[in-house]
């Protein structure tokens, strides 16, 4: 997971306070390329959460584009937490659109905290997208939260930094997924700075309700989750969804990472809901 594939090249773009680390990749030569796709990760996330569905929205002839954000895995980003507001993360993402597209819109993935960035920045500049997916990522409200409220998770970080919520993360994890990944995810998240993380818990703790500025955008919106396990549970995104007049793809057995369990379903769904706003 800490390389780019043969079909997916390394890049780098200009964020805010620093260098972001992304990766690119581009539809082959005998097929059209039919729009461009920008990825957000969310939390302790990196653009890594998206090598498994890169291959899959090129060979439809989608240009994707997926980084890590400020202070993530092999971004720049400041040491002090007030560099990781809302409105840096944003800031981060529309720079990143204007360096991947003309005034071309793009189709917009969020991820998680992900989703939360994405809806910031449509809501601020929404001529510069063409649909929305939020995939695992619920409303603003912190008392939709299916687990750990982020303020108690900001407050782990802050008394015992990369290594507490490490050590809280791998119960779980250390009997679940294969070594050389368990490796990787321990990598990236002692490289990401404590800052993004607590900055990170603090944004979504007190986020925006951006419902109907979303509304008001009248940009289409997919919202994709699973149906077992999420953050959010599955009644808070079908309430979500009915909110923004948005369509719901729902994978069934999969908790908060649809983009790694099932892969191929997500981008036969992202596919299927771009064709239809072309």
């Amino acid at each position: 997971m800490s390389q780019a594939t043969a079909q997916t090249t390394p890049v780098t773009l200009r964020g805010g306070a620093g260098a972001l680390a992304a990766w690119e990749s581009i539809p082959p030569h005998d097929v059209e390329t039919r729009g461009t796709v920008l990825l957000v990760p969310g939390f302790t996330g990196s653009k890594e959460d998206f090598e498994a569905m890169l291959p899959m929205l090129t060979a439809a002839g989608f240009r994707c584009v997926a980084y890590d954000q400020r202070g993530q895995w092999q971004s720049d980003g400041p040491d002090e937490v007030s560099g990781y507001g809302m409105a840096d993360f944003a800031g981060d993402l529309i720079l990143v659109v204007d360096q991947i597209s003309d005034d071309t819109p793009i189709h917009l993935v969020g991820h998680s905290f992900g989703g939360y960035v994405a809806r910031a920045a449509l809501v601020a500049q929404p001529n510069r997208f063409r649909s929305l997916t939020l995939l695992a990522s619920g409303p603003s409200l912190a008392s939709d939260i299916n687990f750990t409220p982020p303020q108690l998770v900001a407050q782990l970080i802050e008394s015992g930094g990369q290594q507490a919520l490490w050590e809280q993360m791998n119960q779980s994890l250390a009997n679940l997924i294969p070594p050389a990944e368990l490796e990787f995810l321990h990598d990236r998240m002692f490289a990401t700075k404590k800052a993004n993380m607590i900055g990170i818990m603090r944004v979504m703790q007190g986020s925006t309700d951006y419902t109907a500025a979303l509304r008001a955008t009248a940009l289409p919106i997919l919202i994709a989750y699973g149906n077992s396990g999420d953050v959010w549970p599955p009644s808070v995104h079908e309430r979500y969804a009915e909110e923004l007049d948005a369509r719901t793809a729902v994978y069934d057995g999969v908790g908060h990472l649809p983009n790694e369990e099932r892969p191929s379903r997500v981008c036969a769904d992202l596919v299927a809901f771009w064709n239809d706003f072309r």
